[in-house]
């Protein structure tokens, strides 16, 4: 016998799934059943959000370090330290974490829009 899909939550559990997918895109799908997009959209939000620390933090350590321990004006130090953030790294990865969450916020829509359909079937 195949297996049934998960039963519709109430309007109190929409809420909460809306809350969820707006803090973090995919958990809102995931909470309402659809675990495999939910968890692909949830993992690669946080793939990139985790990224964006990861190269913020380190290009911040190398300002600092390239700030307190050198000359800036002697030699290429001033365009060390401007380089540091990785600028071009941190706006594709902030655009792509955009992009999963402009992604999970489509398919929670749709979903949202089913579940009101059929609480208007009688």
């Amino acid at each position: 016998m195949p297996a049934l899909p998960p039963p519709l939550p109430d309007e109190k559990k929409l809420r909460a799934a809306s809350v969820l997918n707006w803090l973090l895109p995919g958990s809102g799908l995931y909470y309402l059943g659809q675990r495999l997009v939910g968890g692909v959209l949830a993992g690669a939000f946080l793939a990139c959000f985790f990224a964006v620390m990861a190269v913020f933090i380190t290009g911040y350590l190398r300002y600092f370090w390239i700030a307190t321990n050198t000359n800036l004006m002697e030699g290429d130090n001033l365009e060390q330290a401007v380089g540091a953030f990785h600028q071009p790294w941190l706006l594709a990865l902030a655009g792509l974490g955009l992009f999963w969450y402009v992604i999970s916020a489509v398919l929670f829509a749709r979903a949202k829009r089913r579940f009101v359909r059929e609480q208007r079937r009688p």
